[in-house]
């Protein structure tokens, strides 16, 4: 990996227990399968930041892998939206539910995918398990590779489905302005799987 202009080689030892951890080449999180502990990969001194991980339990499938997702604490205020019509729709109604008003904070978590994928993938799984979360059981988990977006990017990618998820019926979103203030993050092993050449999630079926 590059540091300024020249190359620095970092050892992928778990820092808890010293067992070696399995990586992609441009992964940004890490779970170590001996302590089952995650980590992040700290860009300001190359060093490995522990941080909360577990897997979504889902015993009658047989995942084939699992795909890193942030779960982003976040309160969402709303500076001002106008609407043509019906309440909060998209995310937000995650956030904030039927009855709540602008002038409350809407809180909540996002459940964004810290891997490669289509922007409409990555809209379509951020709405799913957004609104799925509470419903979701968690595990300790095994093994998980592919993540490859910081924390940085995935609030981005945060914003971005949002506001996607919010315009899917231009005739009635008008206007919309918001504030987001998020929280620290952890990590959610979501379960893969395979069908021909294509795989998609075990849960929705979202083609990546």
């Amino acid at each position: 990996m590059t540091v300024g202009i020249e190359f620095a080689l970092i050892p992928l030892d778990c820092p808890t227990c010293g067992a070696g951890i399995d990586a992609q080449g441009e992964d940004v999180v890490y779970y170590c399968t001996a302590c089952r502990n995650g980590y992040l990969l700290d860009e300001s001194d190359w060093s490995l930041r522990l941080i909360d991980a577990s897997f979504v339990a889902a015993a009658h499938l047989q995942a084939e892998e699992y795909k890193p997702f942030w779960l982003l604490p976040a309160k969402v205020d709303i500076v001002d939206r106008q609407a043509s019509g019906g309440g909060f729709s998209g995310i937000l109604r995650t956030f904030f539910g039927k009855d709540r008003t602008l002038d409350e904070a809407g809180k909540g978590v996002f459940a964004v995918p810290a891997f490669h994928a289509s922007l409409e993938s990555v809209t379509r799984l951020v709405r799913s398990y957004t609104e799925a979360l509470p419903e979701l059981k968690e595990k300790l988990g095994e093994r998980l590779l592919g993540g490859c977006y910081g924390r940085q990017d995935a609030e981005k990618l945060a914003h971005y489905a949002l506001i996607a998820t919010e315009v899917e019926k231009p005739d009635k979103l008008l206007e919309l302005k918001y504030e987001i203030e998020f929280g620290e993050p952890r990590l959610l092993g979501v379960p893969f799987y395979k069908k021909g050449d294509t795989t998609l999630d075990a849960i929705f079926d979202i083609e990546v």
